[in-house]
């Protein structure tokens, strides 16, 4: 079997995380300046089936047996296998890199899974077909989160902004123009599951409290939806402040998200929010083309280790 190499972006949700996990929608799409690369090889002169794999930025460089049954990249292989129905495993090395931080709300356990099953299928003669890649992604991603949306898994499958909710039709949406962000980084880590988790509790003992914030961002994806495809980057801006203010009265920001979303709006920003689980990871904010460079400077000034652009192009 010949080598084999593949990829995959990362993502940004711009609208609806968390209550994306109860059956709102939510938009989100690629980030494609950000992704993680996955090389496979034959191991010759091994013995039959030995897996070696390596991923730096998880800290592995091991045989795949030596990894805990669940962890989810054993879990993610033993999907594929199984899925086609495969009796021998191959002799092979693994070697993944990630140019996705990790535990920081920029789907890197999503693209990881993407990425090991879209070169294991191709090293394997069996290329996945999207739908067959985003089905085995997202059982990937239980393993990872608990009780995750599958919006990270879709739009980082797909690479293509959507428009999503569970149980339905994927949407795509196509933009009459080009958006600009920045991302920052809050330098603070945590998992998704740890948030959704902190959500579902407060949901259990404290209903009354936390579904109106739930109903109202879901109120805000829908309006947002629109202004996305004709790109209103003003009424985005407003969308994002308010979704953030939910989040925040949500618990679900922590001290250093905001205090980059505040330099971001006062630099310049029409709007910033954080993106993804919450609680630390990134933020993100959209920008006018003549804002970008004083956005990016407040960021870099109010503390963020990692700040950069990435842009949404018409057609994408």
């Amino acid at each position: 079997m010949p080598a084999k190499t593949a990829s995959a972006c990362g993502k940004l949700i711009l609208f609806g995380e968390h209550a994306v996990v109860y059956g709102s929608p939510a938009i989100a799409i690629p980030l494609n300046s950000l992704k993680v690369h996955t090389t496979i090889e034959p191991a010759i002169g091994q013995p039959q089936g030995k897996i070696h794999i390596k991923v730096a930025a998880l800290g592995i460089d091991s045989d795949l047996s030596e990894l805990e049954k669940g962890h989810f990249l054993a879990l993610t292989l033993n999907l594929l296998f199984s899925f086609l129905g495969l009796r021998r495993l191959p002799t092979c090395r693994i070697v993944i890199t990630s140019e996705l931080p990790i535990a920081a709300g920029l789907g890197s356990s999503a693209a990881i899974a993407i990425s090991l099953l879209r070169s294991m299928s191709a090293f394997l003669g069996h290329p996945l077909k999207p739908q067959e890649l985003n089905t085995l992604a997202f059982q990937s991603e239980q393993a990872v989160h608990g009780r995750p949306s599958g919006i990270d898994n879709t739009v980082i499958t797909y690479e293509k902004p959507i428009y999503y909710q569970r149980g339905e039709v994927i949407e795509f949406i196509q933009p009459i123009s080009e958006f600009t962000f920045v991302v920052a980084d809050s330098g603070v880590r945590k998992s998704t599951r740890e948030s959704t988790g902190q959500l579902a509790q407060d949901l259990e003992t404290n209903l009354e409290a936390v579904q109106p914030h739930l109903d109202a961002i879901a109120e805000l994806v829908q309006q947002s939806k629109r202004s996305c495809q004709i790109a209103d980057i003003e009424a985005l801006g407003k969308a994002m402040n308010a979704n953030q203010e939910h989040l925040s009265a949500l618990r679900l920001s922590c001290p250093e998200l905001d205090a980059l979303i505040l330099a971001a709006r006062q630099a310049g920003a029409l709007g910033a929010k954080l993106t993804g689980g919450g609680m630390g990871g990134h933020m993100v904010a959209i920008v006018k083309p003549e804002t970008e460079a004083a956005v990016t400077q407040a960021l870099i000034s109010a503390g963020s280790p990692n700040v950069f652009s990435t842009s949404l192009n018409p057609g994408e």
